[in-house]
């Protein structure tokens, strides 16, 4: 968002004011009115970005209100620097004991036309074939 405009689009399909990261909101999500407010807030979605493929002007006064009102008091400044690295040393021991376990699940597309298949997920039991 420090390089382009963003966008926050809210709809309707939860309870408002729920903490997300719980089962009652997971099974309110689930529910036919939900869905119906998901439905309408993809639409939204979906409209948003025809308007702002079809209008320049859209973009360019987001653009414009980002670098003269938004970033008139606020300036990015990163917490890691070019030569800052992943401390990947941190979990080094775990992943040289899990790796060997999770060598089993790698794709392997020489033997294998996907990964269900090399699963041994049956395409048509699972209904995926078209």
């Amino acid at each position: 968002m420090w390089t382009v405009p963003t966008i926050t689009i809210v709809y309707p399909s939860n309870v408002p004011g729920i903490s997300y990261h719980n089962i009652m909101a997971a099974t309110a999500m689930a529910t036919p009115i939900a869905h119906k407010g998901a439905v309408v807030g993809a639409k939204v979605a979906a409209m948003t970005l025809l308007d702002l493929m079809t209008t320049p002007e859209l973009v360019a006064g987001a653009k414009a209100w980002q670098q003269q009102v938004q970033f008139k008091t606020e300036r990015y400044a990163p917490l890691l620097g070019p030569e800052d690295q992943p401390a990947i040393h941190l979990n080094a021991d775990l992943m040289a004991n899990m790796r060997p376990q999770m060598e089993k699940y790698y794709f392997d597309p020489k033997k294998y036309k996907s990964y269900l298949e090399q699963l041994g997920i049956d395409y048509e039991k699972a209904g995926l074939k078209n």
